[in-house]
């Protein structure tokens, strides 16, 4: 694996977590929040647009790790990603290679 496809990666799944802390902004500063709520898949394809439906303990639970991924099932990438937590419709990953976790942690909204 190059660190160009190591990076890009990074980069690509990085941006939807971007997304979806802006979407969990918003959701919580509603006054009818729910448990569950929709987020977009975080995996590496930049066309992946599918919304996973995730309750809001395990959302706040992956953001806590800047090395932690929510994708649909099948959308990991088993050389570069483990998958830690098992949700049937989707996984948690986290990101393997020191190069992937640097750029996971550096481009983390909450760090």
């Amino acid at each position: 694996m190059t660190d160009d496809r190591i990076r890009r990666v990074g980069e690509n799944e990085a941006l939807y977590r971007l997304v979806n802390e802006r979407i969990e902004a918003l959701r919580s500063g509603t006054a009818t929040m729910t448990s569950e709520f929709g987020v977009i898949c975080e995996c590496a394809s930049l066309g992946c647009t599918t919304q996973i439906m995730i309750m809001t303990d395990v959302y706040e639970r992956t953001r806590a790790r800047s090395d932690h991924f929510i994708v649909l099932r099948g959308h990991q990438l088993d050389d570069l990603e483990t998958i830690i937590e098992d949700h049937e419709t989707f996984v948690v990953i986290e990101k393997r290679p020191s190069e992937a976790k640097r750029i996971a942690e550096e481009m983390d909204p909450r760090s």
